[in-house]
């Protein structure tokens, strides 16, 4: 435990004088989230030199209080300096401090932030902990010059689709995490995450996951892992038991929520761009740029546009209100160079998301799912026919995917997706990475009055990311919103 040495009040009457100015020895920045004891708490701890007449005097410089004050009020909490004659016995007092906190009996944990908000002044808005590569890269590669933009030369129908594809993304984050979109990244009560941060905070979830989907799950494993996911990854949880229990990750759908926020965390961090500011300023041609992707309005008069719109209403087999409101023309480069082009039994499938998953979906691509919960049933989260890329022939099963925007519009996209031989399936087979082999594809096959099935609708799946290229982008709404 560490020694008991007086602590003053940052600002009390008679602490020993310190100089304004000093250096920063060393610094860390800990967090824990403990659902049993309805704590979630932050500690920032320095060791500060400081020079005066010729002689160096030594602190210890510490700010804690609780993560959810910090939300209305970034100074919250206690600030208190311990001060010492020499460097060996301030070193000792900050490594006991560190070892008491990050013991057991505490359970805090060091969290690794490209800019923190809280602590002395002088530290906040540097980093703090251990930064991953990827992060460093991003925080270099902010001192470049940001050029003047003039005034955007983009289609008015693509400005507005990725001003409110990226005005949702930011939303949909904000108002689960308890983060702002800064010029830096994302920031929350703490300070900014680094990439590698929310990548610890993968790793609890698939701990999580595990004890999940155990038919006897063990309520004391789950609370912890839930409070090692929000110290890794700060969230806004409330102060009473009730938020602190309802907060609890125990379900799959609570693991799917908690993985696209993450995920979505991931897609925004890498779309800031070079300049490292193109969430925060919101420059329509930076964020076009930063998707990595050609979008191109279809005018309503296009024979294309005639013909996908056929395609979209004609599909339908459960109902027949989606009204196409615009559709656009995506070109990413990657997946056209990487296609199957040789593959036969190619078909334009439709592929919906939760419109705050556009940004991503559009600059990386359609990914593999890790956990998937749909239909209002408990999937694996390999899907119902193993971990592929699932898509739908009929516009009203993928239109189950989305969600709507602030416009009150979704989107989901048409994609050329190279079937090959396609396995036929009847029965719901979990556990599939691959097609069976001599077959490049599963569908499963819809239950109709002649066919016996296990499928509502017909699935179609791959295996390979190459099998697949997006080639539309529908916004979509419903006649009885219109």
């Amino acid at each position: 435990m560490a020694t008991k040495l007086k602590a003053w009040k940052v600002g009390e009457k008679g602490a020993p004088f310190f100089p304004d100015e000093f250096e920063i020895v060393k610094k860390a920045v800990l967090q824990v989230t403990d659902i049993k004891t309805n704590h979630n708490k932050y500690y920032a701890i320095e060791l500060h030199k400081g020079q005066h007449k010729g002689k160096t005097t030594f602190r210890i410089y510490t700010h804690y209080g609780r993560t959810d004050d910090l939300e209305t009020n970034p100074d919250a909490g206690q600030k208190e300096c311990r001060y010492f004659g020499t460097l060996a016995e301030a070193e000792a007092q900050y490594a006991a401090i560190y070892r008491e906190k990050t013991g057991s009996r505490k359970g805090y944990r060091e969290v690794a932030l490209a800019s923190t908000k809280i602590g002395s002044q002088k530290a906040r808005g540097t980093a703090v902990g251990q930064i991953d590569d990827k992060t460093l890269e991003k925080i270099k590669s902010k001192d470049g010059v940001v050029a003047v933009r003039k005034v955007s030369t983009l289609h008015s129908g693509v400005q507005e689709l990725v001003r409110y594809l990226y005005d949702e993304a930011k939303n949909a984050l904000t108002s689960t995490v308890s983060a702002n979109i800064t010029a830096n990244g994302i920031e929350t009560p703490l300070g900014i995450l680094t990439i590698g941060q929310v990548e610890k905070g993968e790793k609890i979830l698939l701990d999580l996951y595990a004890e999940v989907k155990k038919k006897k799950q063990n309520r004391q494993k789950l609370e912890q892992l839930s409070g090692d996911f929000y110290t890794a990854v700060p969230h806004r949880i409330g102060r009473t038991r009730a938020a602190i229990a309802t907060a609890v990750i125990d379900s799959l759908a609570g693991l799917q929520q908690k993985q696209d926020t993450l995920q979505l965390m991931k897609d925004m961090l890498q779309v800031n761009g070079e300049e490292g500011n193109v969430l925060f300023n919101a420059r329509v041609d930076q964020e076009y740029e930063a998707l990595g992707c050609k979008l191109e309005v279809l005018d309503k008069t296009d024979p294309t546009y005639k013909e996908l719109e056929k395609h979209v209403v004609k599909s339908q087999i459960k109902t027949d209100s989606i009204k196409v409101k615009a559709i656009f023309k995506v070109y990413r480069e990657h997946e056209w160079t990487s296609f199957t082009e040789q593959m036969g039994n190619q078909r334009l499938l439709f592929h919906g998301s939760r419109i705050q998953n556009w940004v991503g979906i559009l600059s990386r691509g359609i990914l593999l799912p890790k956990i998937v919960v749909s239909m209002g049933v408990n999937r694996t989260d390999e899907g119902w026919l193993g971990s592929g890329i699932y898509f739908g022939d009929a516009s009203c099963t993928s239109a189950f995917y989305t969600s709507p925007g602030e416009k009150g519009t979704s989107f989901m996209s048409v994609v050329r997706v190279a079937l090959g031989k396609a396995k036929q399936y009847h029965k719901i087979t979990y556990g599939l990475t691959k097609p069976p082999d001599g077959f490049d594809s599963c569908h499963g096959v819809r239950c109709t009055e002649d066919v016996d099935s296990q499928f509502d609708d017909d699935e179609y799946v791959i295996y390979t990311a190459q099998q697949q290229r997006q080639e539309y982008l529908v916004e979509f709404g419903w006649d009885e919103c219109w």
